[in-house]
């Protein structure tokens, strides 16, 4: 389609017009791979490029099991069969001590193998507190020690958070007031402001002695401080002073108690009993006493 009907060009493939541009034009290459070898891209690229007739990558790839020759791989630990004797008791001969013979170290302490790390040994200190002070660490181990001397919590003077602060550090809060200005100037207003507020009044106790009149003392009581003693000159009444008869007269065991039996009554609302005796008159006054009238005793039966 070089020309169309009516002259028209088609706008595939190279444009005459100037000002239209002609598009790319790709098409499948006719050289060969021996061409290959003639192109330069790099160094590395030609590196890749040993033999252009092999059918693939030829690599010479080292056994990942063995040696390595790459010195950023690391060889594997290789093990073997040993050779030597397995049952020789004769340490002379073989020169291989047995099980027994080894001198094994342990494993926790010092470690007389330098192949082998010493464990950390911690322990509990014999220094006593009063030598912290004399250790130095660093600048900030010491910021610690700032204010062991210092005064404790309670003997500080803190300020108030609320009103104006001291410290520079310390924001002030807004504080807002009442204002002076006279309002509502009135006679009531006057009265009122030079009345004493509700915390100026001096409340009196309602328990004890009342001051004001108007309200009554209540009674109080309490434990009397009188002895005894004190009890003869208080004077009720004559009901109670009949109690007190008697107070200084003698206890029930002190009387002495006549008998009613015998003797003679000395009460005279008491009869006086009828008494006997025996006489005391001589029965043989013709016989003079001791006239050789034997006694009672004198008797021989």
């Amino acid at each position: 389609m070089a020309s169309a009907i009516g002259g028209t060009k088609s706008t595939f493939g190279p444009q005459d017009v100037s000002r239209r541009r002609s598009s790319p034009a790709f098409g499948f290459g006719s050289g060969t791979r021996k061409g290959q070898e003639k192109v330069f891209v790099s160094q590395e690229h030609s590196r890749l490029s040993n033999n252009p007739n092999s059918p693939g990558p030829q690599y010479d790839l080292k056994s990942s099991v063995d040696k390595q020759v790459d010195s950023s791989n690391k060889t594997a630990p290789q093990w073997a069969f040993g050779t030597a004797q397995r049952f020789n008791f004769n340490p002379t001969k073989g020169g291989v001590p047995g099980p027994g013979q080894y001198d094994a170290h342990p494993g926790v302490g010092t470690q007389v193998s330098s192949k082998n790390n010493s464990s950390p040994i911690f322990g509990f200190g014999s220094s006593t507190r009063e030598h912290v002070a004399k250790v130095f660490i660093a600048e900030e181990h010491n910021k610690a020690l700032y204010g062991v001397a210092s005064p404790g919590p309670m003997t500080y003077n803190l300020k108030g958070s609320v009103g104006k602060q001291v410290h520079s550090r310390t924001v002030d809060q807004p504080a807002w007031v009442f204002g002076s200005s006279q309002r509502f100037v009135y006679d009531h207003v006057k009265r009122a402001a030079t009345s004493p507020g509700p915390g100026t009044y001096t409340a009196t106790n309602s328990v004890g002695t009342q001051v004001a009149s108007t309200k009554p003392s209540t009674p109080r009581f309490g434990f009397g401080t009188s002895n005894w003693a004190h009890q003869e000159k208080v004077y009720l009444s004559t009901e109670h002073e009949r109690a007190s008869v008697g107070r200084q007269s003698p206890g029930p065991a002190n009387y002495a108690m006549m008998p009613s039996t015998g003797s003679k009554q000395p009460q005279s609302n008491i009869n006086s009993a009828s008494a006997w005796g025996f006489g005391t008159a001589q029965r043989f006054a013709k016989v003079k006493p001791n006239a050789g009238t034997p006694g009672p005793g004198s008797y021989v039966i």
